[in-house]
């Protein structure tokens, strides 16, 4: 009994006196003597910790970091319709792709913190097992959205990029083919969805989940058919835009359907997607009529054949390379039960976290790369060599820096509960993202020089790898062995990528690619292990420091195409109207 006053939001943890790192465990309080706390212990000598975290202050919390993103957004909108102009003239394409790489990614970053607050909220409601149970949902409509989507994105991107005359034309029998396309997938997903329901002990509440966010797959196609249309024309930031203000209203609603008095769980966030996605589309709609062209649907059978043919590899390498990233889930539902898809999957919220930044990258240069592969195949190459050195920069430190403050980013995310297994497979899995990263910029290359129907048989290879380890090894070990496989999947996608650049491409010189930030990274570790146990906020720092110290030492900045890079960079324009010489960029 602790002669303190008992009151809703306190928490009680223990663990063995004499053993600092005995794991703690969650005790229930009680009311003693009418006022006290108490908690129920068993005999021997303990060390009690009482913490208080009300509801009403993460709410109090969790709506002021809303309230100011919005305001950020809202700031940020404005500030680019006033300021901004397109620039043309010398550099004008190296500033093109870093707008349309920095501005998405950068929006991204910012959807990917709200969904991390929204998170944090969600996973102390729903605990390991709701949030298991919301996770194979998402991943069972994941598989789902590819055969929707059936590669016609990236289809419409490329040949729009190649003539944007034809754009309306495109677009509408994209939509058409969509909205078939959902049709004949809804049959599908009800008899998937009852082999799961046999086998898989599927839930009625996740049944109801995913027939929600059927209905939420086709408002998500026709979004996609536009946003689309936007990164052919290279005007990524309209999507991106819209996509960080559907962010903000799906979490303001995500939290009023999970907390009293509707409570609905992760249910109502499946109706929440149906909603939002429905909003964001005539959003994207609006903006194409006032920004590009009035589309029109003009259904042309012979069209949307040519499109089924050639978007038929791009479906099935976006439709493998879905299995290849979420087989571990549904493979770990059924073996390891919810619980385990939780624990997994608090740890992988920052691995798609971080897999924006290849994302958007990638989809900002790929219609350079696709313009590059038909006019100028050097160039081409070039382009691709920088994107793997940037993409190494960036990935290398990121993987250090998790290794070492896991458990902390677990306890912010999901709490006590997640401890120590979310930790564990986040250490693990951290190491996937620079494989990952190549693997995902190689992927577009072999796109934009027309070999994608090799991609099938690269990821056929990474998805039997995949399935046949995770089959073997999830019922022993669980989590933890999706979490090796996954590093292992990477190199198995690595290797036939590695053989069709060689042949398709040309001879890249990895090792040139490589040394420089894996001789930083490897600084960096050795600074962090030297500091263990300091200030956590001061490791970091350090280890930032140091590897930025060791990248200029090794060169890396005097690498001939990342100084081109950074001279072409927006800062040098800037620098010269500042100093004022006439600016390079069309009033």
């Amino acid at each position: 009994v602790l002669a303190d006053a008992y009151f809703p939001g306190w928490k009680a943890y223990a663990r063995l006196s004499g053993e600092a790192s005995s794991e703690e465990t969650e005790l229930s309080i009680y009311r003693a003597y009418g006022n006290f706390r108490a908690v129920e212990l068993k005999p021997g000598r303990w060390v009690v910790r009482f913490k208080y975290t009300p509801m009403s202050f993460k709410l109090g919390v969790y709506v002021s970091f809303l309230s100011g993103v919005t305001l950020f957004l809202a700031a940020g909108w404005w500030a680019w319709g006033r300021f901004y102009r397109e620039s043309s003239g010398e550099g004008a394409e190296v500033r093109r792709v870093a707008k349309n790489s920095l501005v998405p990614m950068g929006l991204s970053l910012v959807n990917k913190g709200i969904d991390f607050a929204f998170a944090m909220l969600r996973l102390r409601i729903l605990n390991p097992a709701g949030e298991g149970s919301y996770t194979f949902a998402i991943s069972f409509y994941a598989f789902f959205e590819i055969l929707v989507r059936f590669g016609l994105g990236t289809f419409l991107t490329r040949e729009v990029a190649r003539d944007r005359e034809r754009a309306d034309r495109y677009l509408g029998n994209v939509v058409a083919l969509r909205v078939v396309l959902w049709l004949a997938a809804l049959p599908l997903m009800a008899l998937v969805g009852v082999a799961y329901h046999v086998w898989g002990g599927l839930t009625p509440q996740e049944a109801q989940a995913i027939a929600l966010f059927a209905v939420a797959l086709l408002f998500a196609g026709m979004a996609d058919a536009i946003s689309a249309v936007f990164y052919a024309y290279e005007q990524m930031e309209y999507p991106a835009g819209v996509a960080s203000a559907i962010a903000v209203g799906k979490v303001a609603l995500g939290a009023l359907v999970l907390l009293p008095p509707l409570s609905w769980g992760f249910v109502g966030l499946a109706g929440v997607s149906v909603v939002m996605n429905l909003l964001q589309t005539l959003w994207l709609y609006l903006l194409l009529r006032r920004t590009l062209f009035a589309p029109q649907v003009q259904v042309d059978r012979s069209l949307q054949q040519e499109m089924l043919y050639e978007s038929w590899p791009l479906m099935l390498n976006h439709l493998l390379a879905t299995i290849f990233f979420r087989i571990d889930v549904w493979i770990l539902k059924p073996f390891s039960g919810a619980g385990a898809v939780g624990l997994y999957g608090a740890a992988y919220k920052y691995i798609d976290g971080l897999n924006v930044i290849p994302s958007y990258f990638t989809m900002a240069i790929f219609p350079l790369m696709s313009r590059l592969a038909r006019d100028s195949h050097e160039s081409m190459v070039r382009a691709y060599v920088l994107a793997l050195r940037l993409l190494l920069v960036v990935s290398l430190p990121i993987a250090v820096t998790t290794t070492f403050i896991a458990r902390p980013l677990i306890l912010i995310l999901g709490g006590e509960k997640f401890l120590p297994g979310s930790a564990l497979a986040l250490q693990i899995l951290i190491w996937s993202i620079p494989i990952g990263f190549i693997n995902s910029v190689t992927q577009y290359v072999l796109i934009a020089v027309d070999q994608q129907r090799f991609l099938t048989k690269a990821f056929i290879v990474g998805v039997v790898f995949n399935m046949v380890a995770n089959l073997v090894f999830v019922p022993r070990y669980s989590y933890l062995a999706s979490a090796v496989i996954t590093i292992l999947s990477e190199f198995s996608l690595l290797v036939p990528f590695y053989y069709a650049v060689r042949r398709y491409v040309a001879p890249i010189p990895w090792l040139d690619v490589i040394w420089q930030p894996a001789v930083a990274a490897g600084v960096m570790g050795a600074v962090f292990v030297v500091v263990a146990g300091w200030s956590l906020v001061g490791s970091v720092v350090l280890g930032v420091l140091a590897y930025g110290m060791a990248l200029v030492a090794v060169g890396l900045f005097r690498q001939p195409d990342v100084a081109a890079l950074l001279r072409g960079l927006p800062w040098k324009r800037w620098a010269r109207s500042a100093n004022g010489a006439a600016p390079s960029a069309a009033p």
